[in-house]
């Protein structure tokens, strides 16, 4: 049996690959890597992922050759906004190539960029239902915003150009207004987007108490970086965060899940400054209308008191003469009345002496003696009132009308045993 070389076998299945192959394929699948070459050219894998675990389960090398990459990168992002790069899921109408050097490949054609906007429209809408499942996405937006916000935590690269405007526009007002500021650095492009502000708002969260609110600019970049945004935990940690949240981090046609479930969503770091400001003179406004209603609203109280005091004056010496009127004739009635009541306790007392003297006379001992009772005295005079209270030879005093006899005790016989 002849042996063949590697080339002549790899000749044979590029024959194959040529002759049964079709003309083109229209082919899904997301795009794994992807890089500019020499020349202009575009060089990338494209690779199928299983729904259930996430695994590579079929990958191709693609070649977008210069010439058809230069309208079809242009054109891609018109319909899209977005550049090709990884991460992103495509539609390719490709030609099957293969090369005896360089092995199996795709020669991309055309793609379809309404194909990727219905990927990222169908993620997008995935992590919004999961936000209200959870039942947090409008939990940030229920925050009331503080009535001055002057403490501000900012989440954005230090060396965005979104940052410096946003400072400058904000710190050197026109209205001489002072602001706390401070960064906390986060990757604002890029894969680690969504890790790295979540690390940072997080971190916000520990010390809520020292900040009035949050804000999250990006500001220049491409509008394809805003796919990175698109994360359900960035959105979660934004929803569920103390403190309101303003987002400037898209653009004019553009907004991101994590500007659906802010509590206030602008499009650029100027203008998220511009919202700050306005918030700040709307209620400086209210304070200095406020302070010229106060000396009013005092001004109107003071004559309205001095009005019901000189109502007052005017009632008062009125009010005293009828009180003195109404006394004086109460007084009058009630010296009409003295004398009557007067005789009335005179006549009551008088009653109340009368029986008090008859009790009296009644019980008058010389009544009693006239009657032919006696009263017995012991030697000392005390009054006698039962036989066992005498002893034989005791001398004892008798009163009876008309004197006393004296008597000396011969023998006590007791009656009442008792």
């Amino acid at each position: 049996m002849q042996a063949l070389s590697l080339y002549e076998l790899n000749s044979i299945v590029r024959s194959f690959i040529e002759e049964g192959a079709e003309e083109n394929y229209w082919v899904q699948g997301e795009l794994l890597e992807g890089r500019e070459g020499q020349g202009g050219h575009f060089y990338g894998e494209l690779v199928e992922k299983s729904e259930l675990t996430g695994a590579i389960v079929a990958r191709a090398r693609i070649t977008i050759w210069a010439r058809v990459y230069y309208m079809l990168s242009m054109r891609f992002h018109e319909e899209t906004g977005q550049r090709l790069r990884p991460g992103i899921k495509v539609l390719l109408k490709v030609k099957v190539s293969f090369s005896e050097l360089y092995g199996y490949s795709l020669n991309v054609l055309d793609i379809d960029g309404t194909y990727t906007l219905g990927d990222m429209a169908r993620r997008r809408q995935e992590i919004l239902q999961r936000l209200e499942q959870d039942g947090i996405i409008d939990d940030n937006k229920t925050l009331s915003m503080p009535t001055m916000l002057k403490r501000i935590a900012v989440v954005s690269s230090p060396t965005a150009a979104g940052y410096g405007d946003f400072s400058r526009q904000l710190l050197e007002n026109e209205w001489g207004l002072s602001f706390r500021v401070k960064l906390f650095p986060a990757i604002m492009q890029g894969q680690q987007v969504p890790e790295s502000i979540t690390s940072a708002l997080l971190q916000i969260a520990d010390e809520a108490d020292k900040w009035d609110a949050v804000v999250i600019i990006r500001g220049g970049g491409a509008t394809s970086d805003l796919i990175d945004y698109d994360s359900y935990y960035l959105a979660a940690c934004i929803a569920q965060h103390p403190l309101p949240v303003i987002t400037g981090i898209g653009h004019d046609r553009d907004q991101t899940v994590p500007d659906m479930v802010a509590h206030t969503s602008v499009k650029t770091p100027t203008a998220a400054a511009a919202f700050i400001l306005e918030h700040q003179l709307a209620h400086l406004s209210l304070l200095q209308d406020l302070q010229q209603r106060i000396p009013m609203a005092a001004g109107t109280l003071f004559r309205q008191a001095q009005h019901n005091f000189q109502l007052l004056c005017h009632r008062l010496p009125v009010a005293a003469t009828l009180r003195l009127q109404k006394e004086q004739l109460r007084m009058e009635q009630v010296a009409m009345l003295l004398p009557k009541c007067a005789q009335s306790v005179l006549q009551r007392e008088n009653h109340r002496l009368e029986l008090l003297e008859h009790r009296l006379k009644a019980s008058d001992p010389e009544l009693l003696l006239k009657r032919g009772y006696s009263i017995t005295l012991s030697a000392n005079g005390e009054i006698l009132t039962h036989a066992t209270q005498l002893k034989p030879g005791e001398h004892i005093t008798t009163r009876m009308q008309g004197g006393d006899v004296t008597s000396q005790v011969l023998s006590v016989n007791p009656t009442d045993p008792n």
